[in-house]
């Protein structure tokens, strides 16, 4: 998909979220003014999706070469900060910074090569949230996100080769859902226990789409946050 799709797709789903957060506020737009902030941060773990490409390059050598390339899971951390417009509405921004491990298997005749590389995402994140339970024990929400992401690169060191190869990747504009649960401490208590979980629509696509990888990983969250009433 490419950029100007990708823009339309996530804008059109991000009026749907306002249309749909809108609706299930009514309730509560009879009630006094509502302002409430809330700060989380986050440690983040990063499962891609499994999908592995092969392709021949470089073309036409003879034997032919042949290279796999997949990504592994990975970590990093995350803080945002999200304003409650009313009990069960909120908006909120972010960064994210992670990474995930890149794997490049090269094939030619007898010889196979192995080397990986880290790629670093760093992720600029807006989104919605629906609150389920505001006024419960826990607070419950679910919520879309758009999420700008700009990419390392990634260096493949082939050692029995001796022989070095560079990836570099397009930033991309992307979106995700998103749902999430934060445990006060306490009855009273301000600060709470956060765990939240990411879907993202990611591919990695480098050297002129010669490497194009749909990765979709699952991002796992947990951290503790501080809500101001």
């Amino acid at each position: 998909m490419d950029l100007f799709r990708r823009m339309k797709f996530a804008m059109v789903l991000g009026v749907a979220l306002i249309v749909v957060q809108l609706a299930g506020g009514t309730a509560a737009w009879g009630q006094d003014e509502y302002d409430n902030w809330i700060a989380r941060g986050h440690y983040v773990h990063v499962w891609p999706g499994s999908d592995t490409l092969r392709v021949e390059n470089p073309p036409g050598q003879s034997p032919p070469v042949f290279t796999e390339f997949w990504a592994d899971g990975g970590n990093g951390f995350n803080a945002e900060l999200e304003y409650l417009v009313r009990p069960n509405i909120g908006v909120w921004a972010g960064l994210t910074f992670d990474n995930m491990k890149t794997n490049l298997k090269l094939e030619q005749g007898d010889i196979t090569a192995y080397a990986n590389d880290r790629v670093d995402l760093r992720q600029i994140n807006f989104g919605g949230n629906y609150h389920f339970l505001p006024s419960g024990r826990f607070d419950f929400y679910a919520g879309l996100l758009l999420s700008w992401v700009g990419y390392s690169s990634s260096t493949f060191n082939f050692s029995e080769v001796d022989y070095d190869y560079q990836v570099k990747y397009d930033d991309e504009l992307s979106w995700g859902l998103n749902v999430g649960v934060d445990i006060p401490f306490g009855e009273y208590s301000s600060w709470f226990g956060s765990v939240q979980a990411r879907y993202m629509f990611l591919a990695l696509e480098g050297d002129n789409n010669v490497y194009a990888l749909t990765v979709d990983p699952v991002q796992a969250f947990f951290g503790i946050g501080y809500s101001w009433w």
